[in-house]
């Protein structure tokens, strides 16, 4: 893999990691239209965390605030997403090469962006939540775990979970990549562990540290531009995207 892929795969991982558009499913996409082939682990897990980081670096502050109850709702709806991780590695990895699968998960994420969009619009009579309950974070944890499906937004299908059950937008906004970071660190750490076999003589290349780079850099942009969304209830334009470019793949190819 070279510089300008690694990068175009960074950008491509950063800026739709945490908008609701599926970032596994829009690098199948790319991978399967340019014929490239699936990067290895290791490049995974350098992206992943850059993306960890950038959700770090931008929340830190409403981090630092959380008390313990609120980092038990967070561990407790992690555990679907970890169950089915752990359990079904196997099976999530082929679908990874379905595009079929893909293009109908996606589908699926413009849907719940649509519902999203016209809830958050109705959401004024809405009053706010101090606290996200364990049954919420449970039940948002679920549809987490559902995103582990290439084409299903994770960030989507949790905002959607949370709007669903009365959260506030800037409450569902925020437990939504709150919940993320369980899950994309222990997703890193499998991957880190299957790739423990495979050697790591690839960790330092300057592909993936600008890969890495362009990652992080796009990412933290992807949350800004999401917050601004979401406060102006107007993820419908993301379910719309979505549409357009699963039934333009029906179409076209």
């Amino acid at each position: 893999m070279n510089i300008f892929e690694a990068v175009l795969l960074g950008v491509i991982q950063g800026l739709t990691e945490f908008l609701p558009v599926s970032s596994s499913g829009h690098l199948v996409f790319v991978q399967h239209l340019l014929g490239w082939q699936q990067p290895n682990l290791i490049f995974d897990v350098w992206l992943h965390f850059s993306t960890l980081l950038a959700i770090v670096f931008f929340f830190w502050k409403d981090l630092l605030q959380l008390r313990k109850k609120e980092w038990l709702v967070i561990l407790v709806g992690s555990i679907p997403a970890a169950l089915i991780g752990v359990f079904f590695s196997d099976v999530i990895e082929i679908w990874f090469g379905s595009i079929k699968i893909v293009v109908v998960a996606l589908l699926v994420t413009g849907l719940f962006n649509i519902k999203t969009g016209k809830m958050l619009r109705r959401q004024q009579k809405i009053k706010s939540q101090s606290e996200v309950s364990f049954k919420q974070g449970f039940i948002t944890g679920l549809f987490q775990a559902l995103a582990i499906i290439p084409g299903i937004s994770r960030s989507g299908s949790t905002v959607f979970a949370g709007v669903i059950q009365g959260l506030d937008r800037i409450k569902a906004f925020k437990f939504s990549f709150f919940l993320s970071l369980p899950a994309i660190l222990g997703a890193s750490l499998l991957q880190l562990i299957k790739a423990s076999n495979q050697g790591f003589d690839q960790t330092i290349s300057f592909s993936y540290l600008f890969a890495a780079l362009a990652a992080f850099v796009t990412g933290l942009i992807s949350l800004y531009v999401f917050e601004y969304i979401i406060k102006k209830a107007r993820l419908d334009w993301f379910g719309w995207y979505c549409l357009f470019i699963s039934l333009g793949y029906f179409i076209f190819f």
